[in-house]
């Protein structure tokens, strides 16, 4: 009998050890989860970017913020610029987790053609889009608080 209550005492505290070392390996907890992305604005064409940013992506993104699907958005200027190659503008879109990525363009769907109208409305701002800047790189970041 001693024995068997000397083996439940040690698988117990086994696995409080490998409880504890699992906590231990993942110092931080995780929070809301952000699409940062950096442009660079073609030579002249800031003035038609920042008009499209305000008539069409700032709208559908308040629609998409009203809706419950993003936490926020915003938008930011690159003040110390490394060369020709740099980014000019950057935004985020931060959404409350991973969760909330799955299944979004269906979600996002009915906003967008609320927005543009029908699907060639919206390819042919987005054609002029892409004349106006060019992503210099899109990253998914996660918030994380140290435990």
């Amino acid at each position: 009998m001693k024995l068997v209550v000397r083996l439940a005492g040690a698988l117990l505290l086994a696995s409080v050890v490998t409880v504890t070392a699992a906590h231990a390996q993942v110092p931080y907890n995780q929070g809301q989860v952000s699409r940062v992305v950096l442009l660079s604005i073609t030579p002249g064409h800031s003035d038609a970017l920042f008009a499209d940013l305000k008539k069409n992506v700032i709208p559908l993104w308040e629609s998409e913020k009203a809706a419950g699907l993003i936490v926020d958005y915003q938008l930011f200027l690159n003040q110390t610029s490394s060369g020709p190659n740099d980014w000019d503008l950057g935004y985020s879109i931060t959404y409350k987790n991973m969760a909330a990525l799955d299944g979004l363009p269906d979600k996002v769907y009915d906003l967008r053609m609320k927005q543009y109208g029908d699907k060639t409305s919206e390819q042919k701002v987005i054609d002029k889009r892409v004349e106006n800047a060019h992503v210099v790189i899109s990253s998914l970041t996660r918030d994380i608080t140290l435990r």
